[in-house]
């Protein structure tokens, strides 16, 4: 089957507003049960006008999970999901807004369209808490420690290799970046048949999206713009802004020609209709002026056609 690459903003996005989907997701990276989910902020990626600033794409959650360790508890779930490697200092600058705004414990997933220098496609960074003194490691639910202090999980798309043996390998072939259509990376061919019905759900979403027309225009947008980046992360931040505008600028042409485009489409359509109809009217006057034994001179008058045209009307 063909579906929509998931790593674009357009189809991320509809996969973490369903909630059923963004409960498997989140719960299979956590390896716990997502009780409830309930999101708080999003942002997306594309050029902030204020302050011209790339953004990440990013979502926050309040979420009930339950783990084998810990049992029932309520957290924090901040979702970035980035194509680029981008400034750093933005991720400190989101992380350091939840720990201001927020009382829960903070867990962070960070879904990458570039590669980190650590050879695994998932990774967790746990932080443990040591004795100074014995150099012992101390297993602690602290209140105070649990509150400074966050897992964080980074999912290195690129990375991920065909492999199906568990529920979080099945998950992660649906990010796999390859197997791509043509020329474009909107699109990928995917075979795995045998999986978890929630799943399932993600890949048939995605299926639809790659057959909507409306959505797969969304896609090729969004694919140009990133393109574009790649091209400008060398460049100073002079040169990133000028060209951010002019990408901008040349993605609300597109968008403007395209609507062009459908509307000229559409009253040729609506023209044509118009003259189908008056041929099948003008056809039905000659048809019964026939019946009624008018010669075909008459007609001709009538209708203004002529004779061999008329003859041809049976």
């Amino acid at each position: 089957m063909i579906i929509a690459n998931p790593l674009y903003d357009v189809t991320f996005k509809r996969i973490i507003e369903n909630d059923r989907s963004a409960k498997f997701l989140i719960g299979t990276i956590l390896d716990c049960e997502v009780i409830s989910l309930t999101p708080n902020i999003q942002e997306r990626t594309y050029e902030k006008s204020e302050t011209r600033e790339i953004a990440l794409f990013r979502m926050d959650f309040s979420a009930t999970i339950k783990t084998k360790e810990e049992g029932e508890k309520k957290v924090l779930i901040e979702l970035q999901k980035a194509l680029h490697a981008g400034d750093i200092k933005r991720f400190r600058g989101y992380l350091g807004s939840e720990y201001i705004n927020s009382t829960l414990p903070l867990i962070t997933i960070y879904i990458l369209g570039f590669d980190l220098s650590i050879d695994a496609p998932a990774i967790v960074a746990n932080p443990e808490c040591w004795n100074l003194l014995t150099k012992q490691k101390i297993d602690t639910k602290d209140h105070f420690i649990q509150h400074l202090t966050h897992k964080a999980y980074f999912i290195q798309t690129l990375k991920i290799k065909p492999s199906y043996n568990t529920r979080l390998e099945k998950l992660l072939s649906v990010f796999e970046q390859a197997n791509f259509i043509g020329h474009s990376q909107i699109t990928k061919a995917y075979t795995m048949s045998d999986i978890e019905p929630e799943l399932n759900e993600i890949v048939k979403m995605l299926q639809y999206m790659a057959a909507d027309d409306d959505l797969k225009n969304e896609l090729n947008y969004e694919e140009y713009y990133h393109q574009e980046m790649e091209n400008m992360f060398g460049n100073s931040n002079r040169e990133i802004i000028e060209k951010s505008n002019i990408i901008k600028d040349n993605i609300k042409k597109l968008a403007e020609k395209d609507k062009k485009l459908a509307e000229k489409e559409k009253k040729i359509a609506e023209k044509d209709k118009k003259l189908a109809e008056k041929e099948k009217n003008l056809k039905d006057i000659v048809i019964n002026l026939k019946r009624a034994g008018m010669p075909n001179d008459k007609i001709a008058e009538i209708t203004g056609l002529n004779i061999k045209e008329i003859d041809k009307i049976k």
